[in-house]
């Protein structure tokens, strides 16, 4: 699907590794850990995915269900998309002269907009591939989208919230940029960077 999208703009788009793991396991970007969740290192171009994570997300989260997975793995392949793009190179040299809230304001954007890629991926997967989302599926991915927000993980675990510390938005923004993504089936409508407000 990614490599459509990539050569209706007149480039190439090279497919990430995806890596399956539990616990622990060693990356470009350091060692992999269960506690940091599913994420994408840039330097190996491969998505790394917890399996205890879909755990988390199923039974401490409230996110069951396969469509919850592929949004996950959405997400980090998004991210994987910015890197080709771009688009983390550049954000990376911007934080790398930020505040600290200006840097995880950065951050929050440039998460937001691989869950609006996510959102792409859904609907023109579907499309391109022929596939059928059943009835739920994106209910799961808002959900799980709803429950992995920076407002929520902080109320759960502190109590309190402390929005210059978020790093990937709060539920609402999640689901929101998801949603934006899963509407329009196009990357151009993910632009969080020139977004006013999120």
């Amino acid at each position: 699907m990614w490599t459509d999208v990539f050569r209706e703009r007149g480039r190439t788009y090279v497919e990430p590794k995806l890596v399956l793991f539990r616990d622990s396991y060693p990356t470009a970007c350091g060692q992999g850990e269960a506690a940091a969740g599913p994420f994408y290192c840039s330097r190996d171009r491969r998505v790394y995915i917890d399996l205890g994570f879909f755990d988390e997300l199923r039974r401490q989260l409230d996110a069951p269900g396969q469509f919850a997975q592929a949004y996950v793995v959405g997400h980090e392949v998004g991210h994987h998309v910015q890197n080709l793009l771009g688009i983390i190179d550049r954000v990376d040299r911007e934080r790398a002269q930020s505040s600290e809230a200006e840097s995880n304001a950065l951050s929050v954007r440039l998460e937001l907009q691989a869950d609006c890629l996510a959102g792409v991926w859904a609907t023109r997967s579907q499309q391109e591939q022929g596939w059928r989302l059943e009835p739920g599926d994106i209910e799961s991915a808002l959900n799980a989208a709803s429950q992995i927000g920076d407002d929520t993980l902080q109320r759960r675990s502190r109590g309190i919230l402390v929005p210059e510390s978020f790093t990937h938005g709060t539920s609402a923004q999640r689901v929101s940029w998801f949603r934006r993504g899963a509407e329009s089936g196009k990357i151009e409508g993910c632009d969080t960077f020139a977004a006013e407000s999120l």
